[in-house]
C-alpha cells in the first residue's frame, strides 16, 4: 500500500481499509462495511486489487445506487450467496396532504444521532413515494425509532428495492463564468468572492467528485460533481456557449 497515491485526508480511511483486507486475507473472515461514498468505494477497490486472494462486492440495494456497502471476502467464496446486507423500506405517510423532501428524510434520520454511513440512498419519486436503504443489522433500530419526518408521523414498510433505480434529479440553472477553475465555479454557486471560496476550501468544505479538494485552480470538466457544505451538491451538465467577451455559459444542476 502506498499512501502517496492518496490525498492526506484519506490516509486514515486507507489504513482502515488495509486492515480490513488483511483480516480477510490472513484470517479468512468476511468484512461488511457500512455504506461508502463513490470515492470510498474506489479506494476499497484499488486496495483489494493488490491482493489476488481477496475480492470485493458492492451492494446498495437500489439499481445504480450511489452509496454502497462493501463486502470483502476471500476469493474462494466469490461464488457463494450471502445473507441480505441492505434492507429497503418504503416511508409511508399522507403524501396527498403532505410534501416530504429528501433533505427532510435525511435530517430526521440524522436527528436520531445515528451514523450517516448506516443509511444508504434515499429515493423520492415524483409520485411522492419515498424509499430508503438501511444496513441490515440496523433495521430493528430504524423500525422502532424512525417514526416521524419533521412533525409528520410515518410508518415503515419493508420492501424489495432492487428493482427501483436511483436517478439523479436536478434543478438546472445557467451561469456565466470567466473560466472553468474550481474556485470560479464555486464562487458563482455560493455567490461569494474567490477569496471567500479559498478560505472555505481550506476548511475542507468542498468535495469534487466525492473527494475533498483544496486545489482551487483545478480545471472543472462537464460531468464533474461539486459538493459544497451547507449549499448542496451540483453537477456541471453542459457548456452552452461562449460570449463575445470570452466568458463561458454553463448549465449546472443542483441535486434535488
Amino acid at each position: 500500500m502506498r499512501l502517496e497515491h492518496f490525498n492526506k485526508h484519506e490516509y486514515e480511511f486507507v489504513t482502515k481499509v488495509n486492515d480490513w483486507i488483511h483480516q480477510v486475507y490472513y484470517s479468512h473472515k468476511i468484512k461488511k462495511t457500512k455504506f461508502l461514498t463513490p470515492r470510498e468505494q474506489q479506494v476499497v477497490q484499488v486496495l483489494v486489487n493488490e491482493f489476488e486472494d481477496v475480492v470485493v462486492r458492492f451492494e446498495g440495494g437500489f439499481k445504480n445506487a450511489e452509496r454502497k456497502r462493501a463486502i470483502i471476502i476471500p476469493a474462494y467464496l466469490s461464488g457463494e450467496l450471502f445473507d441480505q446486507t441492505v434492507v429497503g423500506y418504503e416511508v409511508q405517510y399522507h403524501h396527498r396532504l403532505v410534501t416530504i423532501e429528501h433533505r427532510q428524510v435525511l435530517g430526521s434520520l440524522t436527528a436520531l444521532n445515528i451514523d450517516r454511513s448506516l443509511v444508504g440512498d434515499i429515493l423520492v419519486l415524483e409520485t411522492g413515494k419515498i424509499y430508503v436503504a438501511i444496513c441490515e443489522e440496523f433495521a430493528s433500530f430504524i423500525m422502532q425509532y424512525f417514526t416521524k419526518v419533521g412533525r409528520h408521523p410515518i410508518s415503515l414498510l419493508k420492501v424489495d428495492i432492487k428493482g427501483l433505480e436511483k436517478l439523479e434529479q436536478y434543478e438546472e440553472n445557467e451561469y456565466i463564468i470567466s473560466s472553468m477553475r474550481l474556485d470560479v465555479v464555486v464562487a458563482s454557486l455560493m455567490k461569494a468572492s474567490r477569496s471567500e471560496v479559498f478560505e472555505y476550501m481550506k476548511q475542507g468544505n468542498i468535495q469534487l467528485n466525492f473527494k475533498l479538494e483544496q486545489n482551487h485552480s483545478y480545471q472543472c470538466k462537464i460531468g464533474d460533481v461539486i459538493s459544497i457544505k451547507r449549499y448542496g451538491r451540483y453537477k456541471l451538465l453542459a457548456q452552452k456557449s461562449i460570449t463575445k467577451s470570452g466568458r463561458i455559459v454553463v448549465i449546472i444542476g443542483k441535486t434535488v
